[in-house]
């Protein structure tokens, strides 16, 4: 049945309530692509305020699909736009929502927070950080405000023009064909992420109890007890799971997590490395996770428990600083995307090892910087590897700039060695510095033209030698320019400036010089080489 109704008719359908279903996918139209793209919210408040504004007699919004059932109104299509619409009723005035009742299936947290803002004035500061909805409902909510604030004077007048002006297409179906024709839509419209269809199935599967009596079979009234018992089981089973499954959510759409790891899908690589490393293949879609667990109830609990396990050794390898450390200068130090098969095998064997002792991952990471490969570096014969130390030391004690390979291997043990001292502390380092565009080796002592007239032929390799190169961030080398060292010095400990190179430990420590003269390149030079040789099992060679 289809019809054209109001939105007052919509919103406030007299005494019923919005459910939104276990398949819908969480609350996401405040999400901004980018700086300069309005989010889906700004675009339906801007649409309104627009057709508000030029006082046009009808305003039709795309519709929505329902299953219309007794008291209960259940969202097929449309989750996203009526949640938006009750956001823009309460930001108007709280009292536009208090006969407005929207109830997430098994996200009870969501629906609390929603029925929450019937007795408040202002986005709650208690922040829920485990629930990617409420993180986006009061985003909507800022985005909303802020537009209403800026272009509306008359909230009543527009409050009247929304209820009894704006139209929708109201399209209602039976409750036996809701999934399909939700899974239907979203092909037609905006394909379903695997994720969001691994989530779904997941939770249809775990549903799928042996016990589970169908109502149409009921004989007696202790049957049908049973039946509702177990019907209310299974969905504090299924909301159970789908709370988990959102906190994973929210910690994957966090920017430092998606930078560190750089990703950009929602779940990140959890489902996609679960994958892999259960099955070795690299075949990852729906169809062949779905596969995996088997239509089985039992084994798919299995899985969940084991995604559970991998998720807490994600954040683990992310929240312990020197085990996020070691991994950072693997996945970050040349400040390039590392192939999908390479970052596998490198994130798979932190994953594997990082409750070792962190020995074994700082190895990893000391030889990945000198280019040993995954197969050398994890083996227990070193004569390969020993080969690879002498190669990169002859580059180190030359010409460390104008030769490629040296410059790329003096920034990375320059960056380890203050990710070292940030270890040191039990912090974790930005890996920000080695961004391409951000990344850059200063020559401690000008390298003017006149300066390198000055100096003999001889002397013109030690300016350009490991000991006379420190890591910085690429704008503040540009601050430093030719200056004379005690010049840079001077701006790099000026506590008014604003150089991001003061969190570089092992930076600062070459900047605690009082002077810096030949012999003080040679002095941090021969240093450099020899915590080299020691670092890398060459000492005595």
């Amino acid at each position: 049945m289809k019809e054209l109704k109001t939105l007052k008719e919509y919103l406030y359908p007299e005494g019923k309530k919005f459910t939104i279903p276990n398949y819908q996918r969480g609350y996401k139209w405040a999400i901004k692509e980018s700086e300069q793209e309005p989010s889906a919210v700004e675009k339906l408040v801007s649409n309104l305020i627009s057709a508000f504004e030029k006082s046009e007699q009808n305003y039709f919004l795309q519709g929505v699909t329902v299953n219309d059932e007794s008291n209960n109104i259940t969202l097929i299509d449309g989750q996203q736009r009526t949640t938006t619409l009750y956001l823009l009723l309460w930001s108007i005035d709280k009292e536009y929502i208090k006969d407005i009742n929207i109830n997430y299936e098994i996200r009870e947290d969501s629906s609390e927070f929603l029925n929450d803002l019937k007795k408040i004035d202002s986005i709650p500061k208690n922040e829920n950080l485990d629930n990617q909805d409420i993180h986006y409902f009061k985003e909507a909510i800022k985005q909303i405000k802020q537009m209403l604030g800026n272009k509306i004077n008359n909230k009543k007048d527009f409050y009247e023009f929304i209820c009894n002006k704006t139209n929708i297409l109201y399209i209602d179906i039976p409750k036996s064909k809701a999934t399909k024709i939700f899974t239907m839509m979203n092909g037609n419209k905006a394909e379903m992420l695997p994720e969001e269809l691994i989530k779904a199935e997941m939770l249809r599967v775990i549903s799928d109890s042996p016990d589970f009596v169908d109502i149409s079979e009921e004989q007696d009234i202790n049957k049908l007890h049973h039946h509702y018992a177990n019907e209310w089981k299974l969905n504090a089973l299924r909301s159970r799971y789908a709370r988990e499954w959102d906190k994973w959510l929210y910690w994957w759409n966090k920017k430092d997590v998606q930078n560190f790891f750089d990703i950009s899908s929602p779940m990140g690589l959890l489902l996609e490395y679960y994958y892999k490393r259960n099955t070795k293949k690299n075949d990852f879609n729906f169809n062949n996770f779905r596969i995996l667990i088997d239509e089985n109830s039992e084994k798919t609990k299995l899985h969940f428990k084991k995604l559970r396990d991998l998720q807490k050794s994600f954040e683990d390898i992310f929240d312990i600083p020197n085990i996020f450390n070691c991994l950072g200068l693997v996945l970050k130090g040349d400040g390039k995307k590392l192939k999908e098969d390479r970052k596998f095998e490198v994130i798979n064997y932190f994953i594997d090892k990082y409750k070792e002792q962190s020995e074994n991952l700082e190895k990893y990471a000391k030889w990945s910087l000198i280019e040993a490969n995954h197969s050398d570096i994890i083996s227990p014969e070193s004569d390969k590897l020993t080969t690879i130390a002498y190669t990169a030391l002859d580059y180190l004690s030359g010409n460390c700039y104008f030769v490629p390979e040296a410059k790329e291997l003096a920034f990375k043990q320059l960056l380890r060695l203050n990710v070292k001292e940030d270890d040191n502390l039990k912090r974790k380092f930005d890996f920000n510095v080695c961004e391409i565009g951000n990344r850059s080796l200063e020559h401690i002592h000008a390298k003017s033209k006149e300066d390198m007239l000055e100096l003999s032929q001889d002397d013109e390799w030690t300016i350009h030698s490991i000991g006379n190169l420190l890591l910085l961030y690429y704008d503040d080398n540009r601050d430093f320019g030719t200056k004379p060292f005690k010049d840079k010095r001077k701006l790099y400990f000026d506590l008014k400036g604003k150089l991001k190179s003061r969190n570089l430990l092992h930076t600062i420590s070459v900047f605690a010089n009082e002077t810096w003269e030949k012999k003080d390149i040679e002095q941090n030079k021969t240093k450099f080489i020899t915590r080299f040789k020691e670092d890398y099992n060459l000492e005595g060679r």
